[in-house]
């Protein structure tokens, strides 16, 4: 759902040199996203289940408030749902848009 607006955005604004733009707001798209998803969430026993899901070997497990903003930019989120997970679902990403306009910049 938010795929077409991204790709959207990206073509018009993409014209201009806005690398470092375009990779902030994708760090921002995907921090909003994680807090979108442990929101859903609700309870920190999911989380506990996904990381173990994942290969956690620590026997520590967070206590996270799962609807704090803050808790959306944790090593325990982003080892739940890691930038590859969010190119594995298919999330558009700005900066691959950029790249794909100006191959030359690199």
């Amino acid at each position: 759902m938010l795929n077409p607006y991204l790709r959207g955005w990206g073509r018009y604004f993409g014209t201009g040199d806005v690398r470092n733009r375009f990779r902030d707001l994708d760090a921002w798209i995907r921090r909003r996203l994680r807090s979108v998803q442990l929101r859903s969430w609700r309870k920190v026993r999911k989380l506990h289940r996904e990381m173990r899901r994942r290969g956690w070997d620590n026997k520590e497990l967070p206590g996270l408030r799962m609807t704090a903003w803050r808790s959306s930019h944790s090593t325990y989120a982003q080892y739940v749902m890691p930038n590859t997970w969010f190119e594995e679902i298919g999330l558009s990403s700005l900066l691959a848009i950029y790249k794909e306009l100006h191959p030359q910049r690199g």
